[in-house]
């Protein structure tokens, strides 16, 4: 069954300033993505007035698995320009985010004016960046962290040692404005009221198994749900709420299954591909580390997909 996705792609390759070149594997600092931490923190020190190791004590970023550490670094130098502050973040022991702040933008795009707009983001390199004008911030992710779109993601530690990590939901079940078959009209002030930032689209490609004449999305940023904000894609079909897309990232798959179980009830079939939960209502996608949710009309169309 087809699915028209549009994703937010986010840094591929890296970046140390505007003009990079390509076959430059560098990042920002002389580190480049899946660095282990003691050369990131190595180089950091060279380059940093201040910089704190902290590691999360509960595991919550979607690329780790088994640890998480954030460097913080204060005044970072760069040429001749320095950075507020930027946080490095290691998953199991290799760089695979950066979020830079204050004077990011300035220092990481200079005169640059290639953008594409985003919502209330600018997407540069055709897609290898993200900025916020309205905070001064550029996330910097490496290849992995594209389809989870973690540039929602807040780094616990941002500034000084003394932070603590933001609370988030830690449960998988699905948000309280998701009512299969309800209709668009009275959904869209729903969620708007719950996302933090929400988009609204018409899909031309319709691919919802059950043919309606119009397919609509509501796509809505920053959700907390299992542990962490998320992109959470709703699809209408004829005005409908027919199926719900929320993206996650492989190496939390474990994580996933712990919350899906928790909120859902144990897994009713599985394969390679998917693990199912509801009678089919409620499933784990590993190819495409995803959580599928669907109405009791979709449950027929899905039967060959999802395993019985």
């Amino acid at each position: 069954m087809g699915r028209s996705t549009l994703l937010v792609v986010l840094l591929i390759g890296a970046l140390s300033g505007p003009g990079k070149a390509a076959n430059d594997r560098s990042v920002i600092a002389g580190l480049a993505w899946d660095d282990p931490g003691s050369l990131v923190v190595a180089k950091l020190q060279e380059v940093c007035r201040d910089l704190h190791i902290r590691r999360a004590a509960q595991v919550r970023f979607p690329l780790a698995r088994h640890t998480e550490q954030h460097a913080v670094c204060v005044g970072l130098r760069l040429a001749e320009e320095e950075l507020a502050s930027a946080v490095f973040v290691l998953a199991d022991d290799r760089l695979k985010m950066i979020e830079a702040q204050g004077g990011a933008l300035r220092t990481l795009l200079g005169e640059r004016t290639d953008s594409s707009p985003y919502l209330s983001w600018l997407v540069f390199d055709d897609g290898q960046l993200i900025a916020d004008p309205a905070s001064d911030t550029v996330w910097l992710l490496s290849e992995e962290a594209l389809h989870p779109h973690l540039f929602l993601w807040p780094t616990p530690f941002p500034y000084r040692s003394t932070d603590t990590p933001p609370s988030a939901a830690s449960s998988a079940a699905l948000p309280s404005f998701i009512a299969f078959g309800a209709d668009l009209e009275s959904s869209t002030p729903l969620f708007a009221a719950a996302c933090p930032t929400m988009a609204i689209r018409e899909i031309e490609d319709i691919w919802l198994p059950h043919e309606p004449e119009t397919q609509t999305q509501i796509d809505c940023l920053g959700i907390d749900f299992a542990g962490g904000p998320r992109k959470l894609e709703a699809v209408f079909g004829d005005g409908v709420l027919e199926l719900v897309w929320i993206l996650t990232a492989k190496p939390e798959e474990e994580r996933i299954r712990r919350a899906l179980v928790d909120a859902h009830g144990p897994v009713s079939h599985a394969s390679a591909s998917w693990e199912v939960f509801e009678g089919g209502r409620i499933a784990l996608r590993k190819d495409v580390p995803e959580v599928l949710a669907i109405s009791e009309r979709l449950v027929p169309y899905y039967a060959e997909l999802l395993p019985r």
